[in-house]
């Protein structure tokens, strides 16, 4: 079925750009082998849809089992009795199956659970394989974290449709982008200016050689924006980020403005140079690059936070959110310590200190106060703030103290995670331009080829 839609759309490409019948077959050979690779990431993209939904399925399904059986094993069963056949279900099976068939020393809960995040490489899985464990290892509170674990997938549930959605959109703007392109290419041909037929002209056949492949690479690239893992964008875990931070904590303003007068006075004899020597327009290239060699430690500074603040702000609402987890079971300072076995790469750090600090001032509010505070990112002051009041407040004010917490947690966690989705997309609005630039080169080398063959023809050339 597919080889004959793409013979159909040759033969209407043939018509339309008025293609030789050589430059037909170059292209119609070079769009039959391409199928396969198109073949390939619709696959792809199918099975990773399909693994997003088994996932969402899956979680849903052990939760509502665990508040019900509150033991992993039954909890484990009873969602595979309930779970469609498929490939998650397979891989249930199996762990369910090491689980009943071990009885060696290692940990077989904890074993089981990870051949499941092995297979579907997910942070929510893992945090809700940790939940569960850690509360029938050590009991604790069951309804109210499980609801705020319910909460956090529905969002994110609702933020990946919504990303799929957006994505299909813009893809079926390429697609269109790119038909639309090719139709204005072929009606400059078609245009009756005396008589004159540039269709059989070399340059122009290979040029709509190059726009038709140019055309295809841009409808794969859109396709890879499509067959992406959506398992694969949960969290913000670059490790990257602890080097940054660090570099960022050990910024010398001194060494850096020594550097700055250096690079400033380099520049400025440049700019002298080509004062002396008359090059006026190269004069004041290199006056405007004096300036920004005089403040480029400045300009570094501003850079380097502003990438670090969007990464804290991903990278801390999904740490919150295992404080919240913990704060059903432990005190806000064991929680703490704890939750630097999982802490994002950017926020390790400053954990590190916090957690040292309130082991000397355990009930002190500046430790909270200091965490992240180069920053100044009023969301993580708020959060910090309340983790302070929750561990100096007595039990009943706790519970609704938890409670704002956790709603603030999730609506800072969708507007981070709502825009790095959205920064991840970007990509396909360019690709949405990028048909307009290969017929804006065709349609201008078919006029220059129009010219001169009119003026050829009137014997001017």
């Amino acid at each position: 079925m597919i080889y004959l839609v793409v013979l159909s759309a040759l033969y209407a490409l043939h018509l339309l750009l008025k293609l030789h019948w050589i430059t037909t077959v170059v292209i119609g050979g070079f769009l039959l082998l391409r199928i396969s690779g198109h073949r390939k990431w619709y696959k792809k993209k199918i099975v990773y849809e399909r693994k997003f939904e088994e996932v969402s399925e899956y979680l849903d399904m052990l939760l509502y089992a665990f508040v019900k059986e509150e033991k992993v094993e039954r909890a484990l069963v009873n969602v595979d009795a309930a779970m469609v056949d498929g490939p998650m279900r397979g891989v249930l099976q199996k762990a369910i199956d090491h689980m009943h068939m071990t009885f060696d020393e290692t940990d077989v809960m904890r074993d089981s659970l990870q051949m499941i995040e092995r297979e579907y490489a997910c942070s929510r899985i893992k945090n809700v394989h940790d939940f569960i464990v850690h509360v029938e290892i050590y009991g604790g509170a069951i309804e109210r974290p499980v609801e705020l674990l319910l909460a956090d997938k529905k969002r994110w549930e609702q933020r990946i449709c919504g990303s799929m959605k957006e994505r299909r959109k813009m893809f079926v703007d390429i697609v269109m982008s790119i038909a639309a392109s090719l139709l204005i290419c072929g009606m400059i041909l078609y245009l009756p200016v005396m008589e004159i037929d540039i269709s059989k002209n070399l340059i122009s056949q290979v040029l709509t050689i190059v726009v038709v492949i140019l055309d295809d690479l841009i409808f794969a690239r859109a396709q890879k924006y499509l067959a992406i893992d959506w398992l694969a964008l949960d969290g913000h875990t670059d490790e990257a980020d602890a080097k940054k931070i660090e570099e960022y904590y050990r910024y010398d303003e001194r060494k850096e403005k020594r550097l700055s007068v250096v690079l400033a006075v380099v520049t400025a004899a440049g700019a002298a140079a080509a004062y002396y020597f008359g090059y006026q327009l190269m004069t004041a290239a290199a006056l405007l690059l004096v300036a920004l060699m005089a403040n480029q430690h400045r300009v570094g500074r501003a850079v380097a936070r502003k990438t670090l603040v969007r990464s804290i702000k991903c990278a801390f609402p999904g740490w919150l959110m295992d404080i919240v987890l913990l704060l059903q079971s432990e005190n806000v300072q064991v929680a703490l310590q704890k939750s630097q076995e999982h802490v994002p790469p950017v926020l390790r750090r400053d954990l590190d200190i916090l957690v040292g600090q309130l082991e000397m001032e355990p009930e002190s509010v500046l430790p909270y106060h200091r965490f992240l505070k180069s920053f100044q990112i009023p969301e993580v002051h708020s959060a910090m703030s309340m983790l302070f009041s929750v561990s100096m407040g007595n039990s009943g004010r706790a519970d609704r103290q938890i409670g704002e917490l956790i709603d603030r947690n999730l609506e800072m966690l969708d507007v981070a995670e709502k825009g790095r989705l959205k920064n991840l997309s970007s990509g396909m609005y360019l690709l949405f331009l990028a048909p307009v630039l290969t017929a804006s080169l065709k349609l201008l080398v078919d006029m220059a080829v129009f010219m001169m063959t009119f003026l050829s023809g009137a014997g001017l050339g």
